[in-house]
């Protein structure tokens, strides 16, 4: 399995850089010398060219080869990572971190595409190993950050160690495809459609509920990663440890869902784990959030991690199962939900927070996570639809 073995890795590289950006934001300010605002155009300008990226896979994504185009993606991303840190000005460092959006984004898109081609049956599993070592990485990123700054490194230098990091992984990753590695999980790889699919993609019914299901899911990262340390500090008895630790819990929590639960599909379908998975978060998770302890905050956020931590994965399996052709297509459009959702949950439960305080802006969450519950019963089990004409 050496082509999925080093998309895994890569995938780990690209979840150590999802979390990089805010701890070093204050590094970014201090020597570009820039506002608040300005500083958080640099988000804005990578999910802009992020966007472009999704929309641009699923036009093109299942009408080429996807090996050569998550090569190109990780090429671009290695290249930006290795150009962040030496920027000499705003202006050059705005244009690196668009190539960053095209590169990371097409990246996420495309290798949950190409896993699922690889492993037909077994898409299920082996896209929750993958999304496995995106949390891995994720978690990772903030204490990658702190051990370079705290051991009195540069912090450019951040992004120079995971630049060499994933050039590595990059020219290994062409050496294997050059080198005509043998077809994973038993069989060849699922042919790429002929046509462009992410119109027609967009009308099935069934891909409008997957895909309303990851915008809920995506809005409710959003919000625990923005507003949850502060809740459990200004809620609860937590200090400035503790605060971001139930942060890092939840995280821990989705790695062991990914890990844990990953075989479970196989026995009770994807559609029963995410509806069960949501109810019982949602158990969990609404008296850690009233009782006012951080302790009890930071297991119930955990535990919540655990039991939607496959909803992802499991999203991405269900449509790359239902229309196989067209799996760029399918991870695109979900993908697009996902984006839009993440711009717009923290903005609305902030709102929120601003006018009943930082309990509406978390019961936000609860009242999501009941809604995806509900919805989950518009989708079927295990049927498998018409496939695309």
């Amino acid at each position: 399995m050496p082509v999925t073995i080093v998309v895994f890795l890569l995938v780990l590289a690209y979840g150590i850089s999802f979390t990089m950006i805010g701890p070093l934001m204050p590094h970014l300010l201090e020597r570009y010398g820039l506002k608040l605002a300005e500083g958080g155009t640099i988000v804005s300008i990578q999910n802009l060219s992020g966007l472009i990226a999704i929309i641009f896979c699923g036009l093109f994504g299942d009408r080429l080869d996807k090996k050569f185009f998550v090569g190109l993606s990780v090429g671009l991303f290695t290249v930006s990572l290795l150009g962040i840190g030496l920027a000499p000005n705003f202006p050059l460092l705005m244009a690196i971190f668009f190539v960053f959006g095209i590169g990371s984004r097409a990246f996420d898109t495309l290798s949950n595409a190409l896993i699922s081609d690889l492993h037909g049956d077994r898409r299920s599993q082996i896209l929750n190993v993958l999304h496995t070592f995106f949390g891995i990485g994720a978690f990772l990123g903030p204490l990658f950050v702190f051990t370079v700054t705290d051991a009195g490194i540069s912090w450019d230098k951040t992004f120079l160690y995971l630049g060499y990091l994933t050039a590595a992984l990059f020219l290994g990753y062409i050496l294997i495809v050059l080198s005509g590695a043998k077809k994973e999980a038993g069989g060849a790889a699922v042919k790429s459609g002929d046509g462009i699919g992410l119109a027609s993609i967009f009308t099935h019914s069934r891909m409008w509920v997957l895909g309303f299901i990851l915008f809920i899911h995506m809005g409710v990262l959003g919000v625990l990663i923005t507003w949850l340390p502060l809740f459990a500090s200004g809620s609860t008895d937590a200090g400035a440890f503790m605060s971001s630790f139930a942060l890092s819990v939840f995280w821990i929590g989705i790695i062991l869902s990914r890990i844990l639960l990953s075989r479970l599909s196989v026995h009770f379908g994807e559609v029963f784990m995410i509806r069960w998975g949501s109810l019982l978060s949602v158990l969990i998770f609404t008296p850690a959030l009233v009782l006012g302890d951080a302790v009890i905050l930071t297991i119930g956020t955990g535990i919540m991690g655990l039991f939607v931590g496959f909803t992802i994965p499991y999203l991405m399996s269900l449509g790359c199962g239902w229309y196989p052709d067209k799996s760029a297509a399918v991870t695109s459009m979900l993908f697009i939900f996902g984006f839009i959702s993440v711009a717009a949950y923290p903005w609305a439960s902030g709102l929120l927070g601003d006018h009943y305080g930082l309990i509406a802006a978390m019961s936000l969450v609860v009242v999501s996570q009941v809604v995806l519950f509900g919805v989950t019963w518009f989708l079927p089990g295990r049927e498998r639809p018409a496939i695309l004409g």
